[in-house]
């Protein structure tokens, strides 16, 4: 049999464990789990509405990735969110990025160019919050937002580092909307991701790094100075 006629036609489908998995993690990142929160098996199986194997699986993957703590005799909970894992988080992505950004712009392409104004164009026609009043987190912000980042540093050569950018991203989502609930809606993030495009699209290295460092303290000093 030919290479071509053994592979499978389309990707396959998700498990159940994947698919649990990634509802929980996305519940995890938008707060509808509460950081330090006690992950009970049967309530989690209640929600979600599977049986215990699969909901195992994905907390045990999940605290893989560091999203869910497992403590001896206790159980699972959700990680905890505090200023020194801000601090640490936010340290992290300032030194790390930086080098995927760099990469990203020494390999730039016009194809990366046009991807990348597009993802931007998409995050900035939607809207933060989806309520005007007061902040709650849109889903679909999240998601073109990340987009957008991982648009930026796509042609970085390493694909060990952008995999843990992406994660570093994750770890962080819980930290923006907490940020968001503090200042909307005076922070103009729309203004902070259209600069750092126009940074990286004109080539100014220097001035795309500083601009994505300063977007990343500026979220975290926001969480400490309202403390």
């Amino acid at each position: 049999m030919s290479g071509s006629a053994s592979k499978t036609k389309g990707a396959s489908p998700p498990t159940r464990s994947g698919m649990i998995y990634s509802t929980l993690r996305q519940d995890i990142l938008l707060g509808e789990l509460a950081p330090a929160g006690k992950l009970r098996i049967d309530h989690l199986c209640q929600r979600y509405g599977v049986t215990s194997t699969p909901i195992r699986e994905a907390l045990n993957q999940l605290a893989m990735e560091g999203f869910v703590q497992r403590r001896d005799q206790r159980g699972f909970f959700v990680a905890e969110a505090s200023m020194t894992e801000l601090e640490q988080l936010t340290n992290t992505r300032c030194w790390v990025e930086p080098i995927a950004l760099r990469e990203a712009l020494a390999h730039r392409t016009v194809a990366w160019e046009e991807h990348l104004v597009l993802t931007c164009h998409r995050m900035l026609r939607v809207e933060r919050s989806v309520t005007a009043e007061t902040f709650k987190d849109n889903p679909e912000w999240e998601k073109a937002h990340r987009a957008f980042h991982m648009a930026l540093i796509a042609t970085c050569p390493s694909r060990w580092l952008v995999d843990f950018c992406a994660l570093l991203s994750d770890h962080a989502a819980r930290y923006r909307n907490l940020a968001m609930s503090v200042i909307y809606p005076q922070r103009d993030i729309a203004g902070e991701h259209r600069a750092l495009m126009e940074a990286a699209i004109h080539g100014d290295v220097e001035d795309a790094v500083t601009k994505l460092v300063q977007h990343y303290r500026r979220t975290a000093d926001i969480i400490v100075n309202s403390k």
